[in-house]
């Protein structure tokens, strides 16, 4: 039987994790913003804690490089205007929390739920298999014409919404928290 190795502190990052994610989660539902205290005092308070827990350059190592991996996908997509700045930086404090293993696991599992939320929220509106075929069809009209903007079509207003992402930070944290046994 093969057994997991033990990283000193996991329950504290998974936890912290959570933490942060439990506080941004209930600022989103309620008024769709996510305060810089949490998001930015998450990252500061990773540097500190992965210091403390594994006192070694290992510890700021894997609190930045989790920090970078978290957050450099989602910042593309707020430069592309797809995602708030909030949840950027909501997934950068998760991943300097958690460090590269832990906040990567947490902030994966929270793109799965809002991206299994999504599927089923256009099957129950009748709209996914639309939805799939524009999004086919600017792709390619992008795609093989960049220069033609009277042959580019446009995506339609109606099938875009907004998407609270504080929730689905959360279920991902305490997906990663079941996981490695910390609810037992």
């Amino acid at each position: 039987m093969m057994t997991i190795p033990k990283i000193p502190g996991a329950e504290a990052f998974l936890l912290a994790t959570f933490a942060v994610a439990f506080i941004a989660a209930a600022f989103d539902w309620r008024t769709k913003r996510i305060p810089n205290v949490v998001t930015i005092g998450g990252i500061l308070l990773a540097f500190p804690l992965h210091a403390w827990l594994t006192p070694s350059v290992t510890g700021y190592q894997s609190a930045a490089l989790g920090c970078l991996a978290c957050a450099v996908p989602p910042a593309v997509g707020w430069r592309l205007g797809w995602v708030a700045g909030g949840d950027v930086k909501l997934l950068a404090a998760m991943g300097a929390l958690g460090g590269i293993s832990f906040g990567l696991e947490a902030v994966f599992f929270a793109l799965f739920c809002a991206s299994g939320f999504i599927f089923l929220r256009l099957c129950w509106n009748g709209v996914l298999l639309r939805t799939a075929a524009n999004g086919m069809a600017v792709a390619a009209t992008r795609t093989f014409y960049p220069s033609k903007p009277s042959k580019i079509v446009r995506p339609v207003a109606e099938f875009s919404s907004e998407l609270r992402f504080g929730p689905f930070a959360l279920a991902g944290a305490a997906m990663s928290l079941f996981l490695h046994g910390a609810f037992l």
